[in-house]
């Protein structure tokens, strides 16, 4: 593998993360899916597409003057989930602040030492843009506190979070759970039937206003936020999705927002249909390159 071809022939792997712009890290893990697994595969299955990538927006832009670094996985070796996520806490507490770190998952569990080590590294608010099919609000799901279903109850225990400043987008399934979690509660909820009739740009843009206020937000995105039709290959699809074009509008805008990084989760190889699922989440990260490298 020649390494300096990765993302479009952007990656320079002889850089360390503080001397690069973008950092991105493969995080192999599907062990808490609820469902069906294969994520873990998702990190090398973008990188052998990123081969085959022409470093240029969909709009001809080049994507040019920046840095990037591509580290590999974080391998779970054997570990036990929480020893796995301690270890991927301690290490991104090291890249915020210095670089723009990109996780690819894996399923949307490996957020959670995310959050936490974004809890670590800065002592202000961080605002969270959540696109997914699911809230990921469970306190419990399937005996697992770390579970993919988890992932923003255990962020709101931290310092950094709030649930004022979470934004989940594209929702469209929510476990019994979760609506007691949120009862009475005045959570920034968008469903995709709100992004169907009000416009995916018209939310997006509302969204950024909202959060105006806050000096650094996180976006993570799983790619089950698209309808089957556009990303088959996911654990836990459900019908009625975003189409991957409304998807490329969230970002475009989100972009605009002070992101202190992101992530890309639940994209399955093994359950994918020729590709369409990877190629859809490797144009979400050309993309999002391409708008932020104008910011540096």
């Amino acid at each position: 593998m020649d390494k300096e071809k990765l993302w479009g022939g952007l990656n320079q792997p002889n850089l360390k993360p503080q001397e690069a712009d973008f950092t991105i890290v493969g995080l192999p893990f599907d062990e808490a899916s609820s469902y069906r697994k294969g994520s873990a595969l998702g990190p090398q299955k973008l990188r052998d597409i990123s081969y085959h990538i022409p470093p240029s927006t969909e709009e001809g832009q080049p994507i040019s003057g920046i840095s990037l670094v591509d580290l590999g996985d974080w391998l779970p070796k054997g570990l036990s989930q929480e020893n796995y996520f301690e270890q991927v806490e301690e290490k991104a507490a090291m890249l915020f602040g210095k670089t723009f770190p990109i996780f690819i998952g894996g399923d949307h569990s490996v957020t959670i030492p995310v959050l936490r080590a974004m809890n670590r590294a800065f002592t202000e608010p961080v605002g969270i843009v959540h696109l997914d099919a699911h809230l990921d609000l469970c306190n419990i799901l399937d005996g697992n506190s770390l579970s993919h279903g988890c992932t923003h109850r255990r962020g709101l225990e931290l310092d950094s979070f709030s649930l004022e400043n979470t934004y989940f987008v594209g929702i469209r399934s929510c476990e019994t759970q979760e609506l007691e979690f949120i009862k009475d509660k005045d959570a920034n909820i968008y469903t995709s039937r709100t992004l169907f009739e009000t416009g995916a740009k018209v939310i997006a843009e509302e969204i950024v206003r909202k959060l105006s206020g806050l000096n650094k937000i996180y976006l993570t995105l799983d790619i089950d936020i698209l309808d089957p039709a556009f990303a088959p290959g996911t654990g836990t699809p459900k019908s009625g999705g975003i189409s991957s074009r409304e998807l490329l509008e969230l970002l475009r805008v989100f972009s605009k927002l002070p992101l202190v990084g992101m992530d890309l989760v639940e994209m399955s190889p093994p359950l994918d249909c020729s590709d369409i699922t990877a190629f859809a989440a490797q144009r979400a990260i050309t993309e999002m390159l391409g708008h932020l490298s104008k910011k540096f």
